[in-house]
Parts: C-alpha cells; structure tokens; sequence
C-alpha cells in the first residue's frame, strides 16, 4: 500500500502522490502551561485532539497535474483524503485480521470493548485504527496498549472517544484508514517547475479535520 495523497476510495480510488521522507505524524492537543514566581508549574490540556503530518510530496509522473488540481482547488478549506502511514514497526508485528467491538464505547472514555478477536493474534501498541459499520466517525485513534496478548477485551486508545460507538460497530487497523485532511495555513498552494518538466510542491503540511 502507498501511503499519500488519494483520489476515491481504496477500491476505485488511486494515490496521486505519495509521501516521501523526510515525514513526521504528530499529534496536537492544546497545552496551557503557567509558572507562578516560585517556578510551580501548572499545566492544562483540553480534550481536543488532531494527527498533523508534514511531508514531502512525489507527484506521480502521469498525476502531477492532478495535485496541482487538487492543492488549488481544495485550498485550505475543502478536504482531501490522505492514506495514514502505520509505523513499519506496527505493520511488522501486527499478526490479526478482524475486530469487532462488543460493547457501546462512551464519548470522552479511552477504552473499548473488543470481541471476535482471533486467539494468539495482536494488534500492538501505537496502531492507527478508525472506525467503520454502524457508528462511523472519520476520526483516527492510536492503541496505546498492546491488545490480544491476554484474555482482555479492553483496547485502549488515544485521544478519548470524540462520540459514542454503538454495539457491533467495526473497526479498522490495518494499512487501509483513509483519513480526512486540509492543507495548512503555511502550504504554499502551488508548484515549483524545474527544468520546465518536474513539479514539486515542496513539504505540505496536513492537519486532520475533526
């Protein structure tokens, strides 16, 4: 799977630009830090959460007119759809094919309830999932735990739940969660010719849309 820039679905759609190195996902989460005179810190976090990703583009050679398209056309504003890269050390460890949870997860908690879970399987710790079936929201979660080492059902995750998740609502964890984005207010919305034949839009930045 490429991870990058995609058109459609998995099924129908295409990656009209992969990520290339260098690449860093990271998370934000608004901090409010303050120091009384004695250097006492106090800090507060809200709950709000979004994955960021800055990255270099490499615009296929049939598809760089169609990223350019795509950067102006969407702005900052519309919303793009971004294949969200698994950390190699997760994919080479993950040893599971399906999930299902079996218990209706509550909004602002960090755990679900998994059943159907394949004995001896894992889906380790630092895995983007997202959910699918009947309560779908488009927002991406990160296990924080190891999960399916033990008899446990209890996944934990990362940011707290954003909504209720209903009884039976499937999940994903694999190479496959398509993840709604929008170019940063720093992205040039652009491109760079050089030799009047390459197009490089030089690093983007793309934060989640929650």
């Amino acid at each position: 799977m490429i991870y990058g820039i995609w058109e459609g679905s998995l099924a129908a759609g295409c990656v009209i630009a992969p990520f290339v190195t260098p690449m860093s996902v990271t998370s934000n989460q608004p901090v409010f830090i303050s120091d009384t005179l004695s250097l006492k810190r106090t800090t507060f976090s809200r709950t709000a959460q979004r994955w960021e990703i800055s990255t270099n583009l490499f615009p296929q050679i049939l598809d760089a007119n169609q990223l350019f398209v795509n950067m102006v056309t969407k702005g900052r504003t519309g919303i793009l759809t971004v294949l969200m890269p698994q950390n190699y050390a997760v994919t080479q460890k993950r040893k599971s094919v399906s999930a299902l949870i079996n218990a209706t997860g509550v909004k602002g908690t960090s755990s679900i309830t998994v059943s159907n879970f394949d004995a001896g399987k894992l889906i380790p710790m630092g895995s983007f999932i997202q959910f699918t079936g009947n309560n779908a929201h488009k927002k991406v979660y990160m296990t924080t735990a190891d999960f399916g080492l033990t008899a446990a059902t209890t996944m934990s995750i990362y940011p707290s739940l954003r909504m209720d998740v209903s009884l039976g609502t499937t999940f994903s964890f694999k190479d496959d969660i398509l993840m709604p984005c929008s170019y940063d207010t720093d992205t040039v919305i652009g491109m760079t010719y050089t030799d009047g034949i390459m197009m490089n839009p030089g690093t983007v930045k793309l934060v989640e849309r929650v």
